[in-house]
Order: C-alpha cells, then structure tokens, then sequence
C-alpha cells in the first residue's frame, strides 16, 4: 500500500489481506496467516455476556451492548455509558482493571484527568466485569489470563471463528487476553456477525451496533463504526449493510509495522 503527497510516494505499508464472499470462497495471498485481532473482536467476546443474561439481570440496553463492542473515545458521552453498567453492577471504576487513560481527541483530553473508564476498552471491561457477578465468577484478576472470564472470551472467538483454537494466546493493551487466529476466519466471523449467522446473541450485537454507532469510534456509522481496531491495524470493511440485506462481501486488512 503506497500513500502519496501530490504526486510523491510518502510512505509504503506492508498489508496482509483477504476477502470472503458470501458463498465462503477466500481471495487473498495469504489467507490463512494468524493475526491478533485484538479490539477487532469485542463484538465476539460480547456474545457470552449475552447469552449469561448479563443485559436481562442488570437491566442495560442497546447503548451498553454497542460500547461494549466498540473501541470508544472517551469522551464524555461514552464516559457516561460505562458508568451506567458499573452503577447497575454496584461497581465504581476502580474495578475496572483497564489502565487510566485521556479522551482520544486532543480538544476533548483538554483539562480532563486520566481515568481507567475513559480507556477504549473500558465497556468491554465493565460487561467482562458484569458477566463476572452473573455467572459467579471472582472479580479479582477477571483480565488476567486463566480466570474464568477469559477462557469463555476465548471459547466464544473460537467459535465465532470456527477454528479448533488460537494459534497464539496473550496480552493485549488493555491487559485482558488476545487470540492469534486465520485472518480467513476472522473475515467469516464478521461476515456471519453482519448477516446474523452467530445465532440470537450475535443478532442483538449487530444490532446494537447499527442502532448506536455514534459509540464507536468511526464516524462512518454501522458495524464498521465498531469493526476497528485501536489506530487502524485491523480494518474488517462490511459492505452492503443495509437492514435486511444479504452481506455481499468482507475484506480484512492488516497493516503491518516495522521494517
């Protein structure tokens, strides 16, 4: 991939890519190499919490269930989502186990202290969290790898995926577990989340990332408003979105850094 200024080459990025058609055929040189999708994946990890009953128990809506799929600003408006699930918990945001973090706009980090439930990940911590108490699970060390919560996170990419397991396990940003998996399978994954083939739980996702997409991080809306990693490493683009239609085709793309 080459980005130009006028009529100069600016930079050149190395990608790894692939495309999945709704019949299942996979374009791309490499389909099958393992990428950590990382924040790629909220939306799959969410599916449990749905399905534990976690919206039901603690009385939350749609805009909680899209923020727990989304990397969010942390702005004050995604702030205060968050807080809603904490509060419904009978939790405060020292629970959150995510590092203190700023807005990720510089005009809404202006004057504003760090705090852990401004990180992009913290609606995925608070729903981990949330999940915790349903199912009866400690909430110490709920990110750390070998609790509970993070072998059900895992099990429900797997599945997601339709792979036997990740190639790779570790650490990601926020401090909760990423799973290394097929860049194929993660495009099928999408693809099944978009056209409702992940079942009740992934249907209600899908839907309230298409309701709410104002709490992702992309403007452009929709489940690609949710579907971005962190800065853009990961970009699984969703086409021909529109409620009720069939999804045509999913391409993912993965910039790679260094040399």
């Amino acid at each position: 991939m080459v980005a130009l200024r006028g009529g100069a080459v600016e930079s050149e990025h190395r990608v790894a890519w692939c495309a999945v058609r709704a019949d299942g055929s996979v374009a791309g040189p490499d389909p099958e190499l393992p990428v950590f999708a990382r924040s790629a994946v909220k939306p799959l990890q969410a599916l449990g919490s749905v399905r534990a009953g976690v919206l039901e128990r603690f009385g939350l809506g749609e805009r909680h269930l899209a923020l727990a799929c989304a990397s969010h600003g942390g702005t004050e408006a995604h702030v205060e989502v968050v807080a809603e699930v904490l509060a419904a918990c009978g939790l405060v945001e020292g629970a959150l186990g995510c590092g203190p973090e700023l807005p990720l706009d510089p005009r809404a980090a202006d004057g504003v202290r760090p705090g852990r439930i401004r990180h992009n990940c913290s609606g995925k911590h608070a729903f981990g969290l949330a999940r915790c108490i349903a199912e009866g699970w400690p909430l110490e060390g709920y990110f750390r790898g070998g609790h509970r919560l993070q072998r059900a996170m895992r099990d429900c990419v797997v599945e997601a995926c339709a792979v036997a397991a990740p190639s790779e396990e570790a650490t990601d940003g926020c401090g909760m577990r990423t799973f290394a998996v097929p860049l194929a399978a993660l495009a099928r994954a999408f693809g099944a989340l978009a056209s409702g083939g992940l079942g009740p739980a992934g249907a209600r996702c899908a839907a309230a990332m298409r309701a709410h997409p104002e709490l992702g991080l992309s403007e452009e809306g929709g489940l690609l408003g949710h579907l971005v990693l962190g800065q853009g490493l990961l970009e699984p683009r969703l086409e021909g979105l529109a409620p009720g239609r069939r999804l045509a085709l999913l391409h993912c793309v993965l910039c790679h850094h260094g040399p």
